[in-house]
């Protein structure tokens, strides 16, 4: 009988302490720990209900919020996992590998050396080519249908730590009978005479020089550093190539130790594992500088389209893509658009209008490394050709075609039987969606074959009429008073004035007398205000500059948002006075 009271006994006593030193880290004064590094979706305050508690969902919320906020929490795990490294040299990252010498690699591209990623995503190597055969092609069909319109689509790689510094790799055995993604794309572009730029190449012939004053790799990062500007010159040149423009010029300052702020991104696998203490470090290479763009009467200010993964946002970091581009815009894995100054306001891909989106640019870049070829493009080359090709209607058709008929299916109703009805139609239009993209070229005839796609979308005329108008500032600012007076959406404005256009009706433009240029300062100063107000991540910035700038929230939000129409002025992209 004793025996079992001792495990409730324990239990009973590791809660108390658990919540002892929940209250007593609660409500002592103490400094903030050090937070750990990653993403993880924070558990919800529990809210006691009787429903709630009649359900259980009260207890299930308890126990997670006090694992999140139990008391010396950062430190403790930091401990534990600092106790996993240095007796068994483990790591509770199952994507993080340490290495030979302290370095750091994810665990995709460890694999991607010795051989053994493919079988990440694909069950045999045939598998694996006639996927990448099928993406290629898409890939050079879409690159065919947007030179139309004048658009430039092109591939960049990035380079691949593993390949790049393999001497550090811990040791495994080779698998030879697998396919390389970066080697076998690279192989399917020369063939299409696809545009790509492959870095791995190139950084290995730079380490074997060994000429760089700066590591093109950190020792303990993914990504890479200061070595991102180079890479970036790279591509910005091979981009004028393509058509013979002259983009803006880099202008690099001189060479200086990195920032804190710069070494945090350096370190960013080694921050993942959350350990008390840093591991020793041979990279005494970590430099940077300033980085400004120069512009003449000869350069364009080109708009662009990246879409792709986290490599991009280092070479951000270090160039001003604000000055380097009339407009850009950032889909990071085809998911999360990022746009605006600094790219600091996000939306959901989904929810935009990728005809118009993908139309509206000069270029489109899909920016990845090696490593993520294994995943294709995200779905963005199936997505973009399908609108761009395919009428809207024909589409939405097709895919309620597929929803019925997954409705119907056994596999499906068994995955489906418990879900709540919305959940059920939810997990059914994305799977139908999947299915669709997965096979635009069986589902529609138009994009099937090995030539370029005659078919296009009857949107097209309109879309085409929307960047005319927004490529000319004085036009745009007309609309945009129009939408200021008439309290009315700019979008709704754009469409009507296409309408204008492609019917050969009395357009707004001509219409909207001259306003003053102040008048027209205040209306977009206005509008900035509201969209920045919209951005949580925004207003918390406002806040804190506000504080420090002795200022009220709104006068602070309102220099700001005069800020950037001052720029967006400087650059042509707003016109305030009639020349």
């Amino acid at each position: 009988m004793k025996k079992r009271r001792i495990i409730p006994t324990i239990l009973f006593v590791l809660t108390m302490l658990l919540l002892f030193s929940f209250g007593i880290r609660q409500s002592l004064p103490i400094a903030p720990a050090r937070p750990l590094s990653g993403v993880y979706e924070a558990a919800p305050r529990p809210e006691l209900t009787w429903d709630n508690y009649r359900t259980t969902t009260f207890q299930t919320q308890t126990e997670n919020y006090l694992g999140e906020h139990f008391g010396f929490r950062e430190p403790l795990i930091r401990m534990y996992n600092q106790f996993l490294y240095d007796f068994f040299r483990k790591t509770y990252s199952d994507e993080v590998v340490i290495g030979k010498d302290y370095w750091s690699y994810y665990q995709q591209h460890v694999n991607e050396y010795y051989g053994t990623e493919m079988y990440r995503w694909y069950g045999t190597k045939e598998a694996a080519c006639a996927d990448f055969d099928r993406e290629a092609r898409l890939m050079w069909k879409l690159r065919g249908v947007l030179k139309d319109y004048g658009i430039e689509f092109l591939m960049f790689m990035a380079p691949d730590k593993g390949f790049l510094y393999p001497e550090h790799l811990p040791y495994r055995k080779h698998d030879t009978t697998t396919v390389n993604a970066r080697e076998y794309y690279s192989a399917k572009f020369d063939e299409y005479g696809f545009p790509y730029i492959e870095m791995t190449k190139w950084f290995l012939e730079l380490k074997e020089a060994d000429t760089l004053p700066y590591s093109l790799m950190p020792q303990a990062g993914a990504h890479w550093g200061f070595s991102a500007v180079l890479a970036a010159d790279s591509l910005f040149r091979f981009m004028e190539s393509l058509n013979g423009q002259r983009f803006p010029e880099m202008k690099i300052g001189p060479l200086r130790e990195s920032s804190e702020k710069t070494k945090l991104g350096d370190s960013d696998l080694e921050n993942t594992l959350n350990l008390m203490r840093k591991l020793p470090h041979n990279d005494d290479k970590l430099l940077d500088a300033e980085v400004t763009i120069v512009k003449d009467s000869a350069t364009i200010w080109p708009s662009v389209l990246f879409v792709g993964n986290s490599f991009l946002w280092r070479m951000h970091y270090f160039i001003p893509f604000d000055d380097m581009f009339s407009h850009s815009e950032y889909w990071f894995y085809n998911s999360t658009a990022n746009y605006g100054r600094n790219y600091q306001f996000q939306a959901s891909v989904g929810t935009l209008d990728i005809l118009q989106k993908v139309l509206d640019h000069d270029y489109v870049v899909w920016f990845t490394d090696g490593n993520q070829m294994y995943k294709t493009s995200y779905m963005f080359a199936e997505t973009a050709l399908m609108n761009l090709c395919i009428d809207d209607s024909v589409v939405q058709k097709t895919r309620l075609a597929i929803m019925d008929s997954l409705r119907k299916d056994s596999l499906t109703l068994l995955k489906t039987k418990d879900m709540t009805d919305l959940n059920r139609n939810n997990y059914i239009w994305n799977a139908a969606n999947s299915t669709l993209k997965k096979g635009i070229e069986h589902y529609f005839t138009e994009l099937a074959g090995d030539s370029i796609p005659t078919a296009r979308n009857p949107r097209i005329p309109e879309v085409l009429a929307i960047k005319k108008i927004k490529n000319d500032p004085q036009w745009m600012s007309a609309l945009e008073y129009q939408a200021y007076v008439q309290n009315s959406p700019i979008d709704d404005l754009l469409k009507a004035e296409a309408h204008n256009v492609l019917n050969d009706k009395p357009l707004m433009r001509d219409l909207t007398e001259e306003i003053p240029a102040e008048a027209k300062m205040e209306m977009f100063v206005r509008g900035m205000m509201e969209e920045m107000r919209k951005k949580p991540q925004v207003v918390k910035e406002i806040e804190e500059k506000a504080q420090k700038n002795g200022k009220t929230f709104e006068e602070q939000l309102r220099a700001d948002a005069r800020w950037i129409i001052n720029r967006k002025v400087e650059k042509g992209e707003i016109v305030l006075e009639e020349k």
